[in-house]
């Protein structure tokens, strides 16, 4: 069965745009956990500042309307009502497919990640962005035939830092130690590893690992969203 999509239209009084937008982000944080929810996104015209509208996917249609029900959202839907010109304009349909869509499919791969290309060696990658001596480091997504995760090994010596930072835009990282020990840095501010213990990083924070006294190694496993990624020189 395909999904249930919903665009929906709102048209904020003049300069009540702000205030609209702040009420659907409530709205959003309501529905965050709710059974079916896939998309729950709040967008702002660029022309129209008082013009907002709300992109919804869902399992089904009646997940999508037992969620009004939720706690606080009947009294949220109303302040909202309160700020518009006219009612909501709805959109309704299904969802089919398209770019990185993968609802729906089915089966399993499989891959050794040290077959993965280390892109220490990566010269093109060092010289582009003026690295200098770095830790080990594998990628693997396409190998899986992935579309919204990916997943990256680290292997640091003892006392070695990874020899560049990064960070995101939109995707949000979880780190976890399988072997040895030692922090990453979360800007600036250092954050124990221990073997299996997981440590999610946000997606603009600049994160560097740091290997101890008996080296590093890490597992990451992240969303992956196409060119979301600024590597920051380690020097």
């Amino acid at each position: 069965m395909n999904a249930f999509s919903r665009l929906v239209t709102f048209n904020a009084r003049p300069g009540n745009g702000e205030q609209l937008v702040e009420r659907l982000q409530h709205q959003a944080s309501l529905v965050a956990e709710a059974l079916g929810c896939e998309q729950w996104q709040v967008h702002r015209d660029h022309a129209n500042p008082d013009l907002v509208r709300v992109s919804e996917i869902w399992a089904s249609s009646s997940q999508c309307d037992a969620a009004l029900q939720l706690a606080g959202m009947p009294e949220t839907a109303q302040s909202v009502t309160e700020l518009l010109i006219s009612p909501p304009e709805l959109l309704e349909g299904e969802l089919i497919g398209g770019a990185r869509f993968v609802r729906g499919s089915a089966g399993a791969s499989r891959f050794s990640i040290m077959d993965a290309p280390d892109l220490s060696q990566d010269t093109s990658l060092l010289s582009r962005y003026d690295l200098g001596d770095v830790v080990q480091a594998r990628y693997v997504r396409e190998q899986l035939d992935a579309s919204h995760l990916g997943l990256t090994h680290y292997r640091l010596p003892a006392g070695k830092p990874q020899g560049w930072a990064h960070r995101h835009t939109a995707a949000e990282e979880i780190y976890v130690a399988i072997s040895g020990s030692g922090t990453i840095s979360v800007d600036d501010q250092p954050v124990d590893l221990q073997p299996l213990v997981a440590v999610r990083v946000a997606p603009v924070s600049t994160r560097e690992l740091h290997a101890g006294s008996d080296g590093l190694e890490v597992l990451v496993f992240g969303t992956h969203s196409p060119g979301d990624g600024e590597l920051v020189s380690h020097r």
